[in-house]
């Protein structure tokens, strides 16, 4: 474990370097001053990494490097990015993929991957655009999806309504237009908050 979070650590990062410490499992440099291209590269055990709060402006995943990472953490950085680029060759292993809070634009790729291990997934406060992906139906792992604050369009796919799992749906601030499914009102969780047009739906 390597644990270097909230130091006023600043300047870029090497990731061949991560790469050589093949048995590390987990890296959290969150709130420091990093900058420059957050690269996912690291050895066969990283689980955990957590780059949150720190300067990135772009980030991406290597293929077949770091295949075993479980949770990931890039929110509020300076990420500005087009989303299908970041989405490329996201480890399939993941179950928290955590991007809010940067600048991430456009529309999620057309063919999304397959992340059937995903638990939460939260792209709050960027400047995603286009539809939400069909595909996340099949993600019946889904406790949480956070997708406020962003300019996704056509509606909500129904499918979502039948995540037995989900426990936190937010939606809120897109243009999602003003039809709600009707299997959203069956969702099992807690609380589920929809806003469409200034309007809060509870279920």
């Amino acid at each position: 474990m390597l644990d270097l979070a909230e130091n006023k650590l600043e300047g870029s990062l090497n990731a061949t370097e991560f790469w050589k410490l093949r048995y590390l499992t987990s890296i959290d440099i969150s709130m420091n001053d990093f900058g420059g291209h957050a690269d996912m590269y690291f050895g066969p055990a990283m689980v955990y990494v957590n780059y949150s709060r720190n300067h990135f402006t772009s980030a991406g995943f290597k293929r077949f490097a770091g295949g075993m990472m479980s949770v990931v953490n890039l929110s509020n950085n300076l990420i500005d990015m087009e989303a299908v680029d970041l989405f490329q060759n996201v480890p399939l292993n993941v179950t928290e993929l955590n991007l809010s809070n940067n600048t991430l634009r456009g529309a999620f790729p057309d063919s999304f991957p397959f992340l059937g291990k995903l638990t939460r997934f939260t792209i709050a406060n960027n400047d995603m655009e286009g539809p939400i992906p069909l595909g996340l139906a099949d993600f019946t792992d889904l406790t949480v999806l956070d997708f406020a604050g962003n300019k996704l369009s056509q509606g909500i796919p129904p499918g979502i309504g039948y995540l037995k799992k989900l426990t936190v749906l937010n939606l809120s601030s897109n243009v999602l237009g003003s039809s709600i499914p009707g299997s959203i009102g069956r969702l099992e969780c807690r609380l589920c908050v929809v806003e469409l047009a200034g309007i809060l739906h509870y279920f």
